[in-house]
């Protein structure tokens, strides 16, 4: 045999089946002008060989690079995203499946993020964007689309009706579960969200809102705070709402990140999470299954997410119009014991915490 596995190159099929190396390449471009004779006999060579045609020259001669980019955020006081580790997971795994890579890179600030996404078009390095995090009004969209790149986002802007993007009907899920704490008997109920110009923790926020009027409560904008999207933004969050005069005896949190930290904060406290205080969180990540107790959550797979808008994303790059690769899915509410009627009334849970203190 010449050459070995993983080191055979095209010279040493042509001269394995005594052709030129010209024949070689015509067949596995599918021309139809080489005999089905001496077609059989290469490719039975290129698999009796272990030939693997060069992806770098495969991807030159289409035009691309069959890589994918990501920049993630970093800084803004937001620390590390467990959902996103989660996302590019499945990114990842659904690339692999594909023969495609990811670049994987991060950006300090707003204007670094668009100078991330101008160098690696610069230099030609992916075919394609996933946009994550997308806010309110995200300049990222507007460069890449006034630059005519393609690219997919993992949510929506305040106008997302021109790009391709997957997202998760954030408003009706906290519509959904203010009805189920409402439900619970909590009449109380407090909101840890994230950072103002992020377009889902706005959604979420919304939903929140218009659950607490469907089920005839006080929209009070001092059971609302925002944090960071992390266990420690999760502690701060709790601690002010429950060092309210009448603190909320529910808290739903707009990440699970927020949820765990919450707990910790209430365990510190000395509180019966699911008793004393319901804490319900949102992204349905694997470690809510496992904390004390373990949390009751929307789940929403951040690793399905990934895989699906890494397809999205190899559409819009093959010619499919932006605009038609747009999806919007729900999220599953996975109940656990972090849930559970009030044991205390606020009054009630205020005095207890006044004891702690």
């Amino acid at each position: 045999m010449t050459g070995s596995r993983g080191s055979v190159t095209i010279e040493d099929v042509a001269r394995h089946v005594g052709v030129a190396k010209g024949t070689v390449s015509r067949v596995l471009n599918n021309y139809t002008d080489i005999s089905s004779e001496t077609r059989e006999r290469i490719l039975k060579a290129v698999k009796d060989l272990g030939y693997q045609p060069s992806s770098t020259a495969r991807s030159l001669k289409r035009g691309r690079l069959d890589t994918l980019g990501i920049v993630m955020p970093v800084g803004r006081g937001r620390g590390a995203d467990p959902f996103l580790s989660e996302f590019i997971d499945g990114i990842a795994r659904a690339l692999d499946d594909l023969d495609r890579d990811l670049l994987v890179t991060t950006a300090h600030s707003g204007r670094h993020m668009l100078e991330t996404h101008e160098r690696l078009i610069a230099r030609r390095k992916v075919d394609g964007f996933i946009l994550t995090r997308t806010e309110v009004n995200d300049p990222r969209i507007e460069f890449l689309q006034a630059r005519r790149f393609p690219f997919v986002a993992h949510g929506r802007t305040s106008d997302p009706r021109t790009f391709a993007w997957y997202d998760i009907d954030n408003a009706d899920t906290f519509v959904s579960g203010v009805k189920h704490i409402a439900a619970l008997g909590h009449r109380r109920i407090g909101l840890v969200g994230g950072p103002r110009d992020l377009n889902f923790a706005c959604q979420r926020r919304a939903g929140y809102r218009r659950g607490l009027e469907l089920c005839g409560l006080e929209v009070d904008p001092a059971l609302e705070v925002e944090e960071p999207l992390t266990e420690v933004g999760g502690v701060e969050g709790a601690r002010r709402l429950l060092g309210l005069h009448m603190p909320p005896t529910a808290l739903f949190c707009v990440t699970d990140a927020l949820a765990i930290g919450a707990m910790r904060l209430c365990r510190d406290l000395g509180l019966r999470v699911g008793e004393d205080v319901t804490i319900i969180g949102y992204d349905g990540l694997p470690v809510g299954a496992y904390v004390d107790p373990p949390l009751t959550t929307f789940s929403q797979s951040a690793q399905s997410a990934g895989g699906q808008i890494a397809r999205m994303l190899i559409d819009v790059i093959e010619g499919t119009e932006p605009a038609q690769r747009q999806k919007l899915a729900q999220a599953e509410l996975i109940r656990r014991a972090s849930d559970g009627p009030p044991a205390k009334t606020p009054e009630e849970l205020a005095q207890v915490l006044r004891r702690s203190v």
